[in-house]
Parts: C-alpha cells; sequence; structure tokens
C-alpha cells in the first residue's frame, strides 16, 4: 500500500516530436478503409462499424461484399463504386465512415496502401497513450540505470545470456533461457519491497507498485491521425547508407499533438534502489534515451544531423517501430563491441534465421554477422511525411499545474 504521506504527485504535459504509434493489436485489409488518392491528397478513411453494416444492409450487399471478401481481393473504394455507379464516394464517405488519416508515402516509394496497423484509441475514437506504454519505458530506463550504477553486480546476467545466445540450441529453447535469465535480473532490480519472501513472480514485492502512471489523453480531442510507410535507414559493412520502404503501414498520432498525464510515486518504495524524486525519474529516463540515440548517432549522424539534432529535445521515446531501443539494455550490460558481436549471431542464427530447403538448414535472413558494421541491428526508424522526417517515437514532457 502506497504511503500518502510520502506520495509525490505531479501532472505533465507530452509532445509528440515526431509521429507516434501506439498499436492496439488490430490490422485492417484493404476492404476495410476506404483509400482514395489525387494529385492534391492521400487519405483513408475508417469505417464506423454500426453505420457501414447499416448501409450494407439497407442495400441489401450484404452476401456480396462477403463474397467479395472471401473469394477475390477486395479494395473498398473501387468495390463501391462499382456497386454504386459513381466515382464521387464523398456522400458515401460522410454516410460511414468517422474518422479519416493523411497517409504519406515517401517520392521513390511504388508501394500501394495495404495492411495499416491501427493505432491504440478511446471508445470515441480519440488517440491517446496508454499508461502502461509510459511505464514500461520508465521501467527500461530504471533497469539500465541500475546496470550503469552496478556494472559488476549485473555481469554475471550477461557472461549468462551470452552463453544462451551463442549455445546453439533450438529457438524456443534459446528463449526460454533468455526470458528466464531477464526475470531473475528484474528481479534483482525491482524485487525490493520484501527481499525474504521468496515470490520471483509475485508484482507486489516489485518497486514498480510505488509508481503510478495514467493514460495520456489529448488535450484536444482530435480524432484525425496519419498513415505512414515504414521507413528504416540501414548501414551495411563497405557501404553507404542505404535508405528504403517497407510494404507495412501504421497509423500514427501526427507531430505536435499533445497529451497530459499524471504520475504518483511513493518515494518510500521507490528509494530502495536511490530512486527519490520524479525529477530523477525523468533524469534516469532521459539518460536511457539520449544513451541508445548517441550510439545511433556515431553511425547515421554525418547524414541525418537535423533528425539527431532534434532528437536531443526528446525526453521520451516509445511507441512501435522504434526499434534499437529494446537492444539498448543488452549494450549497457555487455563489454563494449561484445555486445554487438553475441547480438550479431543471435540474430542471424535464431531470431532472425529462415529455414532453406535446399540445404536443409536454418540460414540468416538479414546477415547481421556479415553485414553489421558498427551497430546491430543496423536500422534507425524514421518517420517521412511530405518532406518533413523524424526519429519515430519521440517525446518532449514537461511538468505542468493541475495536481
Amino acid at each position: 500500500m502506497m504511503s500518502i504521506k510520502k506520495c509525490e504527485h505531479k501532472m505533465y504535459e507530452l509532445t509528440c516530436i515526431a509521429p507516434v504509434h501506439i498499436g492496439n493489436g488490430e490490422s485492417l485489409k484493404q476492404f476495410e478503409y476506404i483509400h482514395e488518392k489525387n494529385r492534391n491528397e492521400e487519405k483513408v478513411y475508417f469505417l464506423d462499424q454500426k453505420k457501414w453494416m447499416s448501409y450494407l444492409m439497407r442495400h441489401q450487399w450484404i452476401d456480396d461484399y462477403a463474397q467479395e471478401v472471401l473469394y477475390r481481393r477486395c479494395v473498398l473504394g473501387q468495390w463501391l463504386r462499382n456497386k454504386t455507379h459513381t466515382s464521387n464516394l464523398r456522400p458515401v464517405i460522410r454516410e460511414i465512415c468517422n474518422s479519416y488519416a493523411d497517409v504519406y508515402t515517401t517520392k521513390e516509394s511504388k508501394k500501394h496502401v495495404n495492411d495499416i496497423i491501427r493505432q491504440v484509441k478511446t471508445i470515441d475514437g480519440v488517440p491517446y497513450i496508454p499508461g502502461s506504454s509510459l511505464k514500461g519505458a520508465m521501467r527500461s530506463a530504471i533497469l539500465f540505470h541500475c546496470i550503469q550504477q552496478n556494472h559488476s553486480v549485473y555481469q554475471p546476467y550477461w557472461q549468462e545470456l551470452k552463453r544462451v545466445m551463442m549455445s546453439g540450441d533450438k529457438r524456443n529453447i534459446i528463449n526460454r533461457n533468455i526470458q528466464r535469465i531477464v526475470r531473475k535480473m528484474e528481479r534483482q532490480t525491482f524485487g525490493k519491497l520484501n527481499p525474504k519472501l521468496d515470490r520471483p513472480n509475485d508484482a507486489l514485492e516489485s518497486i514498480m507498485r510505488g509508481i503510478l502512471v495514467s493514460d495520456a489523453m489529448m488535450t484536444e480531442k482530435k480524432r484525425d491521425t496519419i498513415v505512414l510507410e515504414k521507413y528504416d535507414i540501414s548501414k551495411k559493412r563497405g557501404k553507404s547508407i542505404d535508405p528504403h520502404t517497407v510494404a507495412l503501414f501504421r497509423e500514427c498520432i501526427p507531430a505536435g499533438s499533445k497529451f497530459r498525464f499524471s504520475i504518483i510515486m511513493d518515494t518510500d518504495m521507490t528509494n530502495r534502489i536511490g530512486l527519490i524524486s520524479l525529477d530523477m525519474l525523468w533524469q534516469w529516463v532521459r539518460d536511457y534515451i539520449q544513451f541508445g540515440l548517441e550510439v545511433q548517432q556515431s553511425v547515421f549522424g554525418r547524414q541525418y544531423k537535423a533528425e539527431f539534432k532534434e532528437s536531443q529535445l526528446a525526453d521520451l521515446l516509445i511507441g512501435g517501430g522504434t526499434g534499437f531501443f529494446s537492444k539498448t539494455v543488452y549494450y549497457a550490460l555487455a563489454p563494449e563491441r561484445e555486445g554487438k558481436q553475441v547480438l550479431a549471431s543471435f540474430f542471424d542464427h535464431v531470431l532472425f534465421s529462415t529455414w532453406n530447403r535446399q540445404t536443409r538448414r536454418r540460414e540468416p535472413a538479414h546477415h547481421h554477422q556479415r553485414d553489421d558494421d558498427v551497430l546491430t541491428p543496423r536500422t534507425l526508424k524514421l518517420a517521412y511525411t511530405g518532406g518533413d522526417r523524424w526519429i519515430l517515437g519521440l517525446a518532449a514532457v514537461k511538468e505542468v499545474a493541475g495536481c
């Protein structure tokens, strides 16, 4: 139970420096949204399911639509044009859709919008950032800080991880053993409330109980979002930097969007690991983010100076597609260079290997050991919107009055 006398409670405003994507687990096919494109703009319109079903029933098109979806590659906009015998879908869109998103692809892209991974939203369709996403970023930052401050204490975990990653065991066995080691490492970091109890999987013993984070709600309740093509920058050994797109589209919160959220921290609990204030927590989060950005900047900074200069304003990096930061803790654990070598081997032989029917063995899908020069993984995740370009997922956070 939190101690009210020792709680610190503050309200914050989060501003998206770059587009942010927090997935809700839903992926829309081409028959589940309307895609409209002309010379000046490109948009997708999202269906209101009740209105859509009512529309189909009123026109007695439910069976036709179901057959089209089952037996053909149904592109909804074209299907509606054929059924309504008109090229102008605006009246239909107003009737059956509840929001839209501007679509951005790079100038070099020849890909068409296909599956769209949706952004998490409230029940009334307004994007928000779950408190669990914010707290997850804080948890990673706390673990990163504790490793850096007590490197010798955490070294045995790296040795265990290295042996498992290089063991040559089956993929499921390796992944299971990695999870076991990581849980043990997290237990040592966070399980401080009652160390005498042997309850390793009991969240009640975690100091993270002492940090309560609310959902971040948009200050202006705008439903409209943007859809971005996955845009990666890679650096292979001996080659120049290669920007390329991937046939994956994400619905994102636009840059400039503002949110409000609050944090309550029981400093009696968090002081068990030396965390004595919310200001200190945010300093740990910034240190974690800047460490990862500096590693990436060492590879990509010369060509993307503006993007990395803007990233210095970031207090937080969140959401899907942020890529490298999930591996940052490994880089904190490992001796310099060894982390890259071990991770490259792990990616090649376990995480991203494919089965070759001709050789009858698993082979690297991306050849990290062969091609990764300075950094593993060797990609920088960017967001591109009609000439503007950012490192995906960056956000600034400032304290505001309200608690």
